[in-house]
């Protein structure tokens, strides 16, 4: 999001005043009044508006904003206002002064909507640099209708979306800054253009901050499937899991997630060893391979974590048991007597040894066991189809996820299936 420097402003709001004298001829006064579109001034203000003119050409700003003061005092009609204003802008940018220029626009905006003066053209300008004022003012309720406004009039400014949101965000209105956001991601999708990705990020975080989670669920992935980094995957699926509050097997399978699509290193050290507790009871092996991958990465330390040490001493005994019971435990998944749940741990157990196709099968037949929970085993399914590299039947098993604590992960699944990350 680009701020304009006052430098800028002076640029673009410059004005080319026609003359006024005190006494100017009638045809004069005619030309005049065509030059400024059917203008009507009064005689009385002719004099101070000429001596402020005159003073701006010598660069006289004090003899400019004494004789317009004059002019204010006289000015009764919204074409004389109006005509003040314009000249007030033009004192206020020679003069070099922020808040002046700032309180010179607000006045020629007022007078310039009561003349019924403005083009869109005008309007699309004024009030986009009217919000630029209020925001570095921290005006953040006159930043969001200057910006509303803007945008009203068709403004082509890209960045008045992004300062319209912070706005509003930054006046408490988080759920309207990320609706600001969504809306013109949505348009622009549509229209197959590009958004910045700073647009989803500020999106994302306004919703992460403000516990608006299915916002942040919908922001996210829209942002991961437009840019799908390994960075912006997990900042995504850790602030959601923050957010959410996960715990037990959901979160489990959120690291899951973020271990298959490769952004476990880009964290702590901590979501290490979090999977490793979560499955080295049941699954050694996937516990002693996590932490090895920890160690690999840097993020974990055998010698200073006791965690990491504890479990692979408690863990890597374990792994060849573990290995050799694999073909009794999918004969016993196959028998009559298998349930959900025991079919559904025989296929974590040969994940656990990275066999995803195997895996899948055991998954696919727990769902048809009674009591199956179809969000569980059918995210289960997508993560393994999907590093056994079947990415149609993974998109399947996500697809199937509608409702419950599966849905979000599922979604961000289908995601990552879609578009694989790129760094």
């Amino acid at each position: 999001m680009n701020l304009t420097s006052r430098y800028a402003l002076v640029a673009a709001l410059g004005f080319a005043i026609a003359a006024v004298g005190p006494g100017a001829p009638a045809s004069a006064k005619k030309k005049e009044e065509a030059a400024q579109s059917a203008l009507k001034l009064g005689d009385a203000i002719r004099k101070p508006l000429s001596e402020a003119q005159n003073a701006l050409a010598k660069k006289d700003v004090p003899a400019a904003e004494a004789a317009l003061a004059t002019a204010r005092g006289i000015a009764q009609t919204p074409d004389e206002k109006f005509y003040v204003a314009q000249l007030g802008l033009n004192a206020a940018q020679a003069s070099g002064d922020q808040a002046k220029l700032a309180a010179s626009l607000d006045e020629l905006i007022t007078a310039g909507e009561a003349a019924q003066r403005l083009t869109q053209t005008d309007r699309q300008k004024y009030y986009w640099y009217q919000g630029q004022f209020a925001y570095q003012a921290k005006n953040y309720a006159k930043a969001e209708a200057a910006m509303n406004a803007a945008i009203a009039a068709g403004t082509p400014e890209q960045d008045a979306y992004a300062i319209l949101a912070d706005s509003q965000s930054k006046a408490g209105k988080s759920a309207e800054a990320v609706a600001t956001l969504q809306k013109v991601i949505d348009a622009k999708a549509a229209a197959g253009q590009p958004v910045p990705s700073e647009w989803y990020g500020r999106g994302a975080d306004i919703a992460s901050r403000g516990k608006l989670n299915n916002e942040f669920l919908k922001i996210s992935q829209s942002w991961l499937a437009a840019y799908p980094v390994k960075q912006n995957w997990h900042d995504s699926l850790f602030i959601y899991r923050q957010n959410a509050g996960l715990a037990g097997d959901t979160e489990l399978d959120l690291l899951r997630l973020a271990r298959a699509i490769g952004v476990l290193p880009l964290s702590a050290g901590s979501n290490y060893t979090d999977y490793a507790l979560a499955v080295y009871l049941r699954y050694p092996s996937e516990a002693v391979d996590v932490l090895n991958e920890g160690v690999a990465a840097g993020k974990l330390n055998p010698a200073t974590s006791q965690n990491t040490r504890e479990v692979l001493a408690l863990s890597k005994p374990k792994v060849a048991g573990d290995k050799a019971s694999i073909p009794a435990a999918v004969t016993a998944a196959n028998g009559a007597k298998a349930t959900y749940k025991s079919v559904l741990t025989t296929g974590d157990l040969v994940y656990g040894f990275k066999d995803y196709a195997k895996a899948a099968e055991m998954y696919k037949l727990a769902l048809t066991k009674p009591g199956a929970d179809l969000g569980q085993g059918n995210f289960r399914l997508g993560l393994a189809l999907a590093q056994a590299g079947d990415k149609e039947g993974a998109k399947a098993a996500f697809n199937a996820v509608t409702s419950g604590p599966y849905a979000a992960l599922a979604g961000y699944g289908k995601v990552w299936v879609d578009h694989p990350t790129t760094s």
